[in-house]
């Protein structure tokens, strides 16, 4: 995908092509997916290439801002809601809340809409941007997958703050404490699932209060 702006009429194009195709999956369908139709048949996403970063970037940044688009004609129309979150995109009737599997599939997704309104940023954004954005996803995505891999060795899951935490902790150190019977090397796992919460052992002696 090259760096221009797609016209009004292109635009309007691709927002009724991307109804049509919405309505033909009613459970819902991934960006990923959704792309890869789009690949195969509109001219806009003719030479989308998901393995080159900034070309990426643009495809994505185009299909939101349309997806916008026609969510908010939905609604002024009053012909239902759509949802967006990269993991399921599908139009809903009116009224309705969101699906439990779209909250489980991309709990908290935010409203973007905004963000997504200036398809200048087709044309500004630079590849060494889109390369630190991906960067900052990633390293954000792992520190996720540790804190969750953290809270299960303390048999905790998200939401749960630094409080329930250290009560978790302080109970299972007890029970699992040598002294009492327990076994080592499970509280060993224990202290450093507390580490990896708290950051490292920096910030381990004021986690624990």
């Amino acid at each position: 995908m090259n760096d221009a702006i797609p016209s009004p009429d292109a635009l309007d194009a691709l927002e009724a092509r991307l109804e049509e195709l919405l309505a033909a999956c009613p459970a819902g369908i991934s960006e990923h997916e959704l792309l890869k139709a789009l690949r195969r048949e509109h001219p806009l996403f003719a030479g989308f290439n998901a393995r080159e970063p900034l070309n990426l970037f643009r495809g994505h940044y185009l299909l939101f801002h349309v997806l916008y688009r026609l969510r908010d004609r939905l609604a002024r129309e009053r012909r239902g809601r759509l949802a967006i979150d990269p993991l399921r995109i599908a139009l809903e009737p009116a009224g309705i809340e969101p699906s439990e599997r779209s909250a489980a599939l991309a709990p908290g997704w935010p409203d973007l809409a905004d963000w997504y309104a200036d398809l200048r940023r087709l044309t500004i954004v630079t590849a060494a941007e889109v390369g630190e954005w991906l960067h900052q996803f990633h390293a954000a995505r792992q520190a996720s997958e540790r804190r969750q891999a953290a809270l299960a060795v303390l048999e905790l899951r998200d939401p749960v703050d630094a409080t329930a935490i250290r009560r978790q902790y302080r109970r299972l150190a007890m029970r699992h404490h040598p002294d009492r019977g327990g076994d080592g090397q499970r509280l060993r796992e224990i202290h450093a699932a507390l580490a990896a919460l708290a950051g490292g052992r920096a910030g381990l002696a004021r986690f624990r209060g």
